[in-house]
């Protein structure tokens, strides 16, 4: 009867191990899985900091160019249109970056547990807020822009 007993135990002693092997196999396939889709994300934000480096030279131009045509009007229309052409050309990359990232985070979410999916929500809605922020200052920064400039040409109307 007692090696009934012993061989029960060692048959479970090595169920057990046999367990834990295949969980720490599962364990090591989801690392696997993660440090791909880490790697992924990097080369993605890789690609989207060359996009808005390159975008930027052009911004700082466009700059250089408003503040040598204050005096014409002219001058001062054509710099604006840069401006504009070179913040569409930044939110379309934004735009393309948070598609891209959605969708990854979307394909990580369906394969998580609802734990990690309520933490990628979380992360997406302080995105999102971020995003308001940024708008409204860059409204904001218009408004103060658009006053300056018209205080600028009442002060040239009066001389």
């Amino acid at each position: 009867m007692v090696i009934w007993f012993e061989g029960a135990a060692a048959v479970a002693f090595v169920a057990l191990v046999v367990g834990v092997l295949m969980w720490l196999r599962s364990v090591d396939k989801r690392m696997g899985k993660l440090m791909l889709l880490a790697e992924s994300l990097e080369r993605r934000a890789e690609v989207a900091v060359a996009q808005v480096s390159d975008l930027l030279d052009p911004v700082t131009e466009t700059v250089k160019t408003v503040q040598k045509s204050v005096e014409g009007v002219a001058k001062f229309s054509e710099a604006t249109k840069r401006i504009g052409e070179s913040a569409n050309q930044l939110s379309f990359t934004v735009n393309r970056i948070s598609s891209e990232l959605n969708d990854t985070v979307d394909r990580y979410a369906r394969t998580s547990g609802e734990k990690v999916k309520h933490g990628i929500s979380d992360a997406l809605g302080w995105a999102e807020v971020g995003y308001a922020v940024y708008h409204f200052w860059q409204n904001k920064r218009k408004d103060s822009q658009s006053t300056a400039c018209a205080g600028y040409e009442q002060g040239h109307d009066m001389k």
